[in-house]
């Protein structure tokens, strides 16, 4: 059996022997790291490719929203007989290029003196669409 003092040298041998990291160990700690990187940039892909669809959806509400508030302040045109429609197409509405727009009036509808105002915003040629509906009292 050693001794305290023998148990601390041969400790302490030990210990000095050690050089350092084995260029293995040194491979292996740096592909963990890079797959962690690589894992980390999927997922700034999938972010960016999600803000960028919720940014055209909110962009479509807005501009669908417009449209409707329009319609209210200016009121349906005088002496309308049959549906309206007026398309702005995709390139023609300021500050929305990818975005089209279809504002649909109809008269009477459902009952008399009481007008259909629908408006489509269409966005990535057609890919993705959102709509608004109310109904208008004519004086």
């Amino acid at each position: 059996m050693y001794s305290k003092p023998e148990r601390f040298e041969e400790s302490r041998l030990i210990i000095l022997n050690q050089q350092g990291l084995s260029l293995l160990e040194i491979v292996m700690a740096m592909a963990v790291v890079f797959l962690a990187l690589l894992g980390f940039a999927g997922f700034s892909v999938v972010a960016h490719t999600g803000m960028n669809a919720s940014e055209k959806m909110t962009r479509a509400v807005t501009l669908a929203q417009e449209k409707m508030e329009d319609v209210k302040r200016e009121g349906v045109p005088p002496g309308l007989t049959s549906s309206l429609i007026r398309t702005e197409p995709y390139g023609s509405i300021t500050g929305a290029p990818h975005h089209q727009r279809r504002l649909t009036i109809t008269p009477d509808d459902p009952l008399l003196g009481l007008h259909t105002i629908a408006v489509n915003v269409q966005w990535d040629n057609g890919a993705h669409t959102t709509s608004l509906k109310t109904y208008l009292v004519t004086d």
